[in-house]
């Protein structure tokens, strides 16, 4: 059972011909995906970076825009990415709305990539959440055109509830460290550092022993990605929808029928005499 509800093998990578990775922050690629970019750079796979703020609000912002978009361009610089774009949207002021999505689409046509990375939609800072809305929306309009997409979110300030791929980080975890050390001036405030490789470490747990770190992934399909409200359906639910789990949830626990439900799933079964 427990194979189906996240991986017990690892992946290299996540296979792609580009990827384009949308930070809500400096640092925020580094940190979510700074294994799998080093890993691209092994494949050569090109890679970009899209920054939507540059980090100026309070504490995390006192040393400058300057500063935390040069730390940016050293630590993607060492990774091999590709390019990196700079939106500068006001640091905890970042909105889903009609001009981010624009921007989000024409930026994911611009590189060409066919896999899109992004904070999750469960992220606790409200401009990753933000950011993930944005890009998933981006998206989700471009699957509907025809286009050949797949997101990936990844994990920063929250763990992801559901994993469908779990990248084997081990060999470039020296490179990672490396880029994560070049964001001084977030160091100097707390140690992200030993945060997110606690985090690598820990997602492990299900991996064979020679795994010592390792990146988590929820990947979405574009069949997904035309399905918005699969993606907002808890992770619970999910599992007994897909019958993932031989642990069935209580009747207690599960959600009430919405008013007119019943009505509308007897209806075809209405007339009819047994």
């Amino acid at each position: 059972m427990e194979s189906r509800l996240t991986p017990y093998e690892p992946s290299t990578l996540i296979a792609c011909s580009s990827a384009l990775v949308f930070a809500p922050h400096p640092d925020d690629e580094v940190l979510g995906c700074g294994g799998l970019l080093a890993a691209y750079q092994a494949a050569g796979i090109p890679a970009h970076v899209v920054l939507v703020t540059s980090g100026d609000y309070g504490e995390h912002g006192k040393a400058g825009v300057g500063v935390r978009e040069d730390e940016t361009r050293a630590a993607t610089d060492l990774l091999g990415v590709t390019s990196v774009d700079f939106w500068r949207e006001k640091d905890r002021g970042v909105h889903c709305d009609e001009r981010t999505i624009a921007k989000a689409r024409e930026a994911i046509l611009a590189s060409g990539a066919d896999l899109i990375l992004t904070p999750s939609i469960h992220e606790i800072h409200p401009d990753h959440r933000a950011t993930a809305w944005l890009v998933l929306e981006a998206c989700r309009a471009l699957v509907l055109e025809g286009r050949n997409l797949r997101v990936a979110m990844f994990e920063i300030g929250a763990p992801l509830a559901r994993v469908d791929v779990l990248v084997d980080i081990t060999a470039h975890e020296a490179r990672k460290r490396e880029a994560v050390k070049l964001y001084h001036s977030q160091l100097d405030i707390s140690p992200f550092d030993d945060f997110i490789f606690a985090l690598n470490r820990f997602r492990t747990y299900t991996m064979p022993a020679h795994v010592a770190y390792a990146e988590a992934y929820c990947l979405l399909t574009p069949e997904q990605l035309r399905e918005p409200r699969q993606l907002s359906e808890s992770e619970l639910m999910r599992q007994e929808r897909l019958q993932l789990t031989d642990i069935p949830m209580p009747a207690a626990y599960r959600p009430a029928p919405a008013p007119g439900l019943w009505q509308t799933l007897l209806k075809p079964f209405r007339g009819q005499n047994h």
